[in-house]
Protein backbone atom coordinates (compact mmCIF):
# COMPACT_ATOMS: atom_id res chain seq x y z
CA UNK A 1 0.00 0.00 0.00
CA UNK A 2 1.51 3.28 -1.04
CA UNK A 3 0.23 6.64 -0.03
CA UNK A 4 0.37 9.58 -2.28
CA UNK A 5 2.09 12.49 -0.61
CA UNK A 6 1.10 15.93 -1.61
CA UNK A 7 3.96 18.19 -2.59
CA UNK A 8 4.80 21.00 -0.22
CA UNK A 9 3.62 24.29 -1.63
CA UNK A 10 6.24 27.00 -1.89
CA UNK A 11 3.87 29.94 -2.03
CA UNK A 12 4.41 33.48 -0.84
CA UNK A 13 2.57 32.70 2.38
CA UNK A 14 5.02 29.96 3.38
CA UNK A 15 8.28 31.73 2.53
CA UNK A 16 9.88 34.05 5.02
CA UNK A 17 10.72 37.51 3.77
CA UNK A 18 14.43 37.86 3.05
CA UNK A 19 16.27 40.40 5.16
CA UNK A 20 16.64 43.77 3.44
CA UNK A 21 19.97 44.72 1.95
CA UNK A 22 21.84 47.36 3.87
CA UNK A 23 24.40 48.01 1.12
CA UNK A 24 22.83 51.22 -0.10
CA UNK A 25 22.64 52.54 3.48
CA UNK A 26 26.35 51.82 3.91
CA UNK A 27 27.33 53.61 0.72
CA UNK A 28 24.98 56.51 1.43
CA UNK A 29 26.72 56.98 4.77
CA UNK A 30 30.17 56.81 3.17
CA UNK A 31 29.15 59.49 0.65
CA UNK A 32 27.63 61.71 3.32
CA UNK A 33 30.77 61.30 5.44
CA UNK A 34 32.95 62.53 2.58
CA UNK A 35 30.63 65.45 1.90
CA UNK A 36 30.43 66.26 5.61
CA UNK A 37 34.21 66.21 6.00
CA UNK A 38 34.71 68.61 3.10
CA UNK A 39 31.96 70.96 4.26
CA UNK A 40 33.26 70.89 7.82
CA UNK A 41 36.69 72.04 6.73
CA UNK A 42 35.37 74.84 4.55
CA UNK A 43 32.74 76.01 7.05
CA UNK A 44 34.42 75.73 10.47
CA UNK A 45 38.08 74.85 9.91
CA UNK A 46 39.78 73.66 13.09
CA UNK A 47 36.97 74.10 15.62
CA UNK A 48 36.74 70.45 16.61
CA UNK A 49 33.57 70.69 18.69
CA UNK A 50 31.55 72.25 15.88
CA UNK A 51 33.12 69.82 13.39
CA UNK A 52 32.14 66.77 15.42
CA UNK A 53 28.65 68.22 15.81
CA UNK A 54 28.37 68.56 12.04
CA UNK A 55 29.52 64.95 11.66
CA UNK A 56 26.89 63.75 14.11
CA UNK A 57 24.25 65.80 12.32
CA UNK A 58 25.18 64.17 8.99
CA UNK A 59 24.94 60.73 10.61
CA UNK A 60 21.48 61.55 11.97
CA UNK A 61 20.42 62.76 8.53
CA UNK A 62 21.51 59.42 7.09
CA UNK A 63 19.56 57.56 9.78
CA UNK A 64 16.32 59.43 9.19
CA UNK A 65 16.71 59.27 5.40
CA UNK A 66 17.10 55.49 5.63
CA UNK A 67 14.28 55.11 8.14
CA UNK A 68 11.71 57.14 6.24
CA UNK A 69 12.92 56.16 2.78
CA UNK A 70 13.86 52.48 2.74
CA UNK A 71 13.35 50.69 6.04
CA UNK A 72 9.96 51.88 7.25
CA UNK A 73 8.44 48.40 7.66
CA UNK A 74 11.52 46.72 9.12
CA UNK A 75 10.86 44.20 11.92
CA UNK A 76 11.80 45.24 15.46
CA UNK A 77 14.65 42.74 15.71
CA UNK A 78 16.43 44.28 12.69
CA UNK A 79 15.94 47.96 13.48
CA UNK A 80 19.25 48.15 15.34
CA UNK A 81 21.07 47.54 12.07
CA UNK A 82 19.91 50.94 10.84
CA UNK A 83 21.95 52.54 13.63
CA UNK A 84 25.05 50.39 13.29
CA UNK A 85 25.45 49.78 9.56
CA UNK A 86 28.48 51.70 8.34
CA UNK A 87 29.24 53.63 11.52
CA UNK A 88 32.94 52.75 11.48
CA UNK A 89 33.32 53.64 7.82
CA UNK A 90 31.41 56.87 8.37
CA UNK A 91 33.69 57.99 11.20
CA UNK A 92 36.87 57.08 9.36
CA UNK A 93 35.87 58.72 6.04
CA UNK A 94 34.58 61.82 7.80
CA UNK A 95 37.79 62.29 9.78
CA UNK A 96 40.00 61.45 6.80
CA UNK A 97 38.35 63.96 4.47
CA UNK A 98 38.32 66.64 7.15
CA UNK A 99 42.04 66.11 7.84
CA UNK A 100 43.12 65.84 4.22
CA UNK A 101 41.30 69.01 3.20
CA UNK A 102 42.67 70.81 6.27
CA UNK A 103 46.18 69.75 5.27
CA UNK A 104 45.71 70.74 1.64
CA UNK A 105 44.21 74.10 2.57
CA UNK A 106 47.01 74.97 4.98
CA UNK A 107 49.67 73.79 2.52
CA UNK A 108 48.43 76.37 0.02
CA UNK A 109 46.48 74.20 -2.42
Amino acid sequence: MTSAKTPKLEGAATKANPPPAFDRLYWMRIGLAGLGGVLTEFLVGTDWLTGVSIGMAFYLVSYYAAWFGWYRGLPKEQQGKIYTTGIGGFVMVFLFTWMIFFTLQNAGY
